[in-house]
């Protein structure tokens, strides 16, 4: 897709994500590393200034992530669906000595010859 001023950018949500990532970021780095410097933190904010702008430029091209809520209506959708099986009407045939998956199909080592 080409760039089109007109589509928005969700400032909201690419705050929020940013936000989100500081917080679990600078909790990872006050937790996580032994010598603590400034520079560690000023260089996560910055990574998060590059992200939004990326990701707003992104959106400039028509790119929009999917919500969990999105993704969770999609995943039942799909799952509501009928299944190919279901939709041919016709039904798997009944296991037979070949394809069961029970005992049989070990093979039996006391009735096998041994090498010597």
């Amino acid at each position: 897709m080409a760039w089109d001023a007109n589509r928005p950018v969700p400032w909201r949500r690419l705050a929020r994500e940013a936000g989100i990532f500081l917080v679990v970021g600078g909790l990872a780095l006050t937790l996580l590393v032994k010598h603590k410097q400034p520079g560690t933190y000023l260089g996560l904010v910055l990574g998060m200034i590059f992200y939004v702008g990326f990701v707003a430029i992104l959106s400039k091209f028509g790119y929009q992530r999917q919500s969990i809520r999105q993704a969770r209506e999609r995943r039942q959708a799909v799952a509501a669906r009928p299944t190919a099986s279901a939709q041919t009407g016709r039904q798997r045939p009944a296991p037979t000595r070949r394809t069961s998956t029970g005992p049989s199909q070990r093979p039996n080592r006391s009735t096998k010859k041994r090498r010597r």
